[in-house]
């Protein structure tokens, strides 16, 4: 491969996919759009650096901006943060700016420490003041605040919710994920929106264990409302974390028990 060839747009997607332990996540439209791409930048996005409790760990947000030939333009995240567990680096990329968040307040909370810093806030967490108006990004959907699973509190965004639904079942790796007559409901969602669902701070509390919970509510084309239950830990053996999916969240409870109790951890 020549040199010229390294540095094209298309070239540069396929590394960010290749590195990336998530690239399903990225919408196969968007890759196809992609292809088309003349030009791509990248800017630091937001960053933290945590030193204290020791080893030091460090979470890094990047922004990939593609100029098309169109005229359009597209965007990929991607969040990049230290693995002690694994001794090394590892990255994820997403289309949708609100999952690249959902993603960073995950990084965090394993963290510990101090606020977030970067770009988008200042050393004391609040948000910093805008630099412009918001590139046009993949709208796939709303991160709600976590005090807004109440029943009727959603507030449905994104124009790709089926292929949201789509993505999200296809990483599920539980053999009892929901099945083809909950995809064909999904394939009629007009919206959808991410809540995190806070658990027991005992969940959280060895540095072994790592379990979250996400609500992804769907608003159907008949009015009616159905809610997946995204469940990541590392309880699978090998410490990496696992997706599985669920339709009632005490199901995926449940789960992360009985995972648990047959490797001797006490929740």
């Amino acid at each position: 491969m020549s040199e010229g060839e390294h540095l094209t747009p298309a070239h540069h997607v396929g590394e960010l996919l290749a590195r990336a332990r998530n690239p399903f996540d990225v919408p196969d439209a968007l890759l196809r759009r992609l292809d088309s791409a003349l030009m791509v930048q990248v800017e630091l996005a937001g960053w933290r650096h945590r030193n204290n409790p020791r080893p030091a760990l460090r979470c890094s947000s990047f922004r990939h901006a593609f100029l098309l030939a169109d005229g359009g333009s597209a965007v990929l995240w991607e969040l990049c943060y230290d693995d002690p567990e694994h001794g090394g680096e590892l990255r994820e990329v997403y289309a949708d700016e609100a999952e690249l968040r959902r993603a960073e307040q995950r990084v965090h909370r394993r963290m510990g420490g101090g606020p977030r810093t970067g770009p988008g806030s200042t050393a004391g967490g609040e948000p910093a003041a805008r630099r412009g108006p918001a590139e046009p990004r993949s709208s796939c959907g709303h991160l709600s605040a976590p005090d807004t699973t109440a029943q009727g509190a959603h507030t449905y965004t994104g124009e790709d919710s089926p292929d949201h639904a789509r993505r999200l079942l296809r990483r599920a790796e539980n053999p009892d994920r929901p099945g083809e007559d909950v995809r064909k409901r999904l394939a009629t969602a007009l919206g959808h929106d991410i809540v995190y669902v806070p658990r027991p701070s005992a969940w959280e509390s060895r540095g072994r264990v790592w379990c979250s919970v996400y609500q992804h509510a769907f608003l159907l084309a008949d009015g009616s409302e159905i809610s997946l239950y995204e469940l990541e830990h590392n309880l699978s053996g090998s410490g990496r974390l696992v997706c599985e999916v669920y339709l009632e969240e005490t199901v995926a409870d449940e789960a992360v028990l009985r995972m648990a109790r047959e490797r001797g951890i006490d929740l």
